[in-house]
């Protein structure tokens, strides 16, 4: 793998290349790959160190051994009480569509807004080299208001996360986490006198996955009467926090539901962006979570093997942004109910996937990945299958023929006839 980017790194300069769901920042992208790929190897390449559990060492990036025991204190109780980041709270409503900003500290009031207490309340937290005007946050959030009347606050971290050093950002998750919890606590105090309180639903991206779970962690210690019912991970970051402890990831036991859809997680050797592993109480692998149809140009390779480079990263960050595609779409499906996430419970294996997916889907067997996850029971982690361009749900005519070109992107061989 280490070869691997550093053969990134020597052609990343001259081969250009065109990514489908990428093709409006093409341009921009490969500037920013350049930087993104070199900074990987010049400035992130260090670990974690898991602190709570016999400070074992995590390896962001798999190269070596080099300042772990040095930075335990990032990740210790203490990272809280450094200085904080400028966080951005942006509220918005069916009744206020237009954002505003909402300060935390002895600036705080909700009197310029239509927050109201009773309502259901949706947080989007964005990830790493992103911010709060991302087309993809507005898209969620008017898909959000036109779901229902919700409160929607989005979360604008990018002081912290627009920053070439991913582990500089991947620190910074932490503290994060703390202000979202202190500015859900400065809205429990201004609304005390309520009887009825609407549940909270945190929604994070990538790094933003982590800082929802920091986020409840530290706000069930202030034992509210506000709960976070829910968490949905969208394919949750991968460097520096596999293989590490349950509090220094999101983890089920942070909200009493907490739904995950893996984009672009790589179960064996190869790194992507996103955890492969299961940490929620469903984890959703759409066309097996690694590489995303539509994402992928099987024309591009060195020795009719190993994708392009440049090529291989955009891959991976087209696929990475697939989870909030997912997500968006399932909330404007709830309006026409034409087309349904259909998921099957899957074993992370390929065998007998064709007979899997074959199977008759209905609520008693199967559940949708989406919005209406926490309406079923079922547990564990589960199968899907997507098109390569929007609309991304697909009907039951479609499955074998997408599934089997999803297993030949996935260089798998085990579909049976």
């Amino acid at each position: 793998m280490l070869l691997y980017i550093v053969l990134t790194i020597a052609l990343n300069n001259v081969l250009i290349v065109n990514c489908n769901c990428l093709n409006n920042r093409t341009n921009s992208l490969n500037e920013s790959l350049s930087n993104f790929t070199y900074t990987w190897i010049n400035e992130t390449h260090a670990n974690f160190v898991d602190s709570t559990s016999n400070n074992k060492e995590v390896d962001c990036f798999g190269l070596g051994k080099t300042v772990a025991t040095a930075l335990s204190w990032f990740f210790s109780d203490k990272a809280t009480g450094s200085k904080m980041l400028d966080v951005q709270f942006l509220l918005s409503s069916r009744n206020q569509p237009n954002r505003v900003q909402v300060y935390i500290g002895k600036q705080f009031g909700l009197e310029w807004t239509d927050f109201k207490i009773e309502r259901k309340t949706i947080i989007i937290v964005h990830g790493f080299l992103s911010h709060s005007n991302e087309k993809w946050i507005s898209e969620m959030e008017k898909a959000f208001l036109k779901w229902n009347d919700v409160n929607v606050i989005v979360v604008d971290w990018s002081a912290g996360g627009n920053t070439w050093n991913y582990y500089k950002a991947a620190i910074n998750t932490r503290t994060v986490g703390y202000q979202i919890s202190r500015f859900l606590e400065h809205i429990t105090n201004a609304t005390t006198v309520a009887s009825d309180w609407g549940t909270i639903h945190l929604i994070g991206h990538s790094l933003g996955a982590h800082i929802c779970g920091f986020a409840a962690k530290e706000f069930k210690k202030r034992q509210s009467n506000w709960i976070i019912h829910r968490i949905t991970g969208l394919d949750p970051a991968q460097p520096c926090f596999r293989n590490t402890d349950s509090s220094i990831h999101l983890d089920k036991t942070d909200a009493p539901f907490v739904d995950i859809i893996h984009t672009n997680g790589k179960l064996h050797s190869n790194l992507g962006l996103g955890l492969p592993e299961p940490i929620g109480h469903v984890d959703f692998y759409p066309n097996g979570g690694q590489s995303q149809p539509g994402c992928f140009e099987s024309n591009r390779t060195y020795f009719g093997y190993l994708p392009i480079p440049q090529t291989f990263i955009q891959q991976a960050i087209c696929s990475h942004g697939r989870s909030y595609i997912y997500l968006t779409e399932s909330l404007l499906l709830t309006s026409t109910n034409n087309c349904s996430f259909w998921s099957h419970y899957w074993d992370l294996t390929y065998r007998n996937i064709k007979q899997i997916i074959s199977k008759p889907c209905n609520k008693d067997v199967c559940i949708e990945m989406g919005i209406k996850a926490e309406n079923y029971p079922h547990r564990g982690t589960f199968f899907l299958v997507t098109s390569d361009s929007s609309p991304y749900c697909v009907n039951e005519t479609e499955l074998s023929k997408e599934v089997k070109k999803q297993l030949k992107i996935d260089y798998i061989d085990e579909l049976e006839d």
